[in-house]
């Protein structure tokens, strides 16, 4: 399994831009209405890192 990447909650603006953009991986939770990560065994990097660079509250980083 590769890097899972994360949500910083504190800094999410609730734009549901990573949805639209990677929605195998971020969707929104129905019962806690945030938007999550999938757990996954691999996750698309690039398709990731460009819900990443459009972000505006810069929220999602890669697990460390």
């Amino acid at each position: 399994m590769n890097s899972r990447p994360t949500i910083d909650y504190y800094c999410c603006t609730d734009c549901e831009s990573c949805v639209e953009i990677c929605p195998e991986v971020f969707f929104r939770n129905t019962e806690t209405r945030l938007i999550e990560v999938a757990e996954l065994a691999h996750y698309p990097t690039l398709r990731i890192e460009k819900a990443m660079a459009i972000c505006p509250g810069d929220c999602i980083q890669w697990e460390t």
